[in-house]
């Protein structure tokens, strides 16, 4: 255990056992988007204000824009006042329908290289019709079956893409809220501070960070698509020679057909199960917040979504789901 902490140095909330603080500090003024967090949780005005906990924007909690929608022909507001943010993707998780739009987030950030393949993949979620799983591998299609058939909708060639194309935008990283924020105005004020220039101390995600790297947020479930040293998994061809997109798995290795997946060491585990339960994680309807990890980009293939997805640098090197010093650097980007 000593020679694996030997590369760290501690960061000065974990040696002082105080926060980080700074007198540069650039704050802005954001507002939780009500009517996002409305599709979120299925148009459920209710849920979303007996919850309020759940799917406000916390102290502490980093802050997502919400920022150019994938189809432009879902806008329905465009005059707000202050920056539409939120901190969760609300209650996509609760069962295993809305699960197909946690699987076009992750399938967007890990396929689209260029601004091209991005319009490609917009298309192919909003057309709905389904493609048989596929990949290029030394020009021969290699089809790995229905294991990863991810948008599949029920029997036929139906994809279950098309009704969550209204709430798909460009999710970009703000900064840290250093106030509540509800996201309902009958609960309370939609307003939050948010720090989006200087020094704080922050919660690691699930890889190891060091001093001096470029910090990119990425959403909790996305944990599965990077290998175990932060690098996006091996990028496979998922776009055909005749213009269809393959139905892949971000997840999937290369050489195997089939997922690996990895859950850290035993001393990470533990440290992030303290923190849920800190934070108030239920099993069965985790809240699903942005995490930070090193942006670590594939020389070959450069993924498009993280590297936009850059807000800051690390200031001090962190285990995983341990307390790291980071600057964030956006009122400059």
């Amino acid at each position: 255990m000593a020679e694996h902490l030997l590369p760290f140095q501690p960061s000065l909330a974990s040696a002082t056992n105080t926060r980080l603080d700074t007198a540069a500090r650039h704050m802005q003024q954001c507002r939780v988007s009500t009517d996002d967090m409305m599709r979120l949780v299925g148009q459920d005005s209710e849920e979303l204000q007996r919850n309020k906990y759940r799917y406000c924007v916390h102290k502490d909690e980093l802050v997502v824009g919400v920022g150019r929608p994938w189809n432009t022909r879902v806008v329905k507001k465009t005059n707000n006042a202050y920056p539409r943010v939120v901190s969760n993707l609300g209650a996509l998780n609760d069962d295993e329908r809305t699960r197909g739009a946690i699987n076009m987030i992750r399938f967007m950030n890990h396929f689209a290289r260029t601004m091209y393949e991005k319009r490609m993949i917009v298309e192919f979620f909003d057309s709905g019709e389904y493609t048989e799983p596929g990949y290029m591998s030394g020009g021969v299609a290699v089809q790995p079956g229905d294991t990863f058939a991810l948008f599949k909708k029920g029997s036929g060639n139906k994809l279950g893409t098309k009704e969550f194309m209204p709430m798909m935008h460009d999710f970009f990283p703000v900064g840290y809220a250093t106030t509540l924020g509800f996201a309902h105005p009958n609960t309370g004020d939609t307003m939050t501070s948010v720090l989006i220039g200087g020094l704080i101390t922050v919660m690691n995600g699930d890889f190891e960070i060091f001093s001096g790297d470029l910090v990119q947020f990425y959403w909790c479930f996305e944990m599965q698509d990077f290998q175990p040293n932060g690098r996006r998994k091996p990028f496979l061809d998922v776009f055909m020679e005749d213009g269809s997109i393959g139905n892949l798995d971000p997840s999937t290795e290369e050489s195997q057909t089939r997922k690996r997946d990895w859950s850290g060491t035993k001393d990470s585990r533990i440290r992030q199960a303290n923190h849920e339960l800190s934070y108030g994680q239920k099993k069965d309807k985790q809240k699903l917040v942005a995490k930070i990890k090193s942006y670590i980009p594939d020389d070959e293939n450069p993924r498009f979504h993280d590297w936009v997805r850059v807000f800051g640098t690390a200031i001090a090197s962190a285990r995983p789901n341990e307390m790291v010093d980071i600057k964030i650097s956006r009122q400059s980007m």
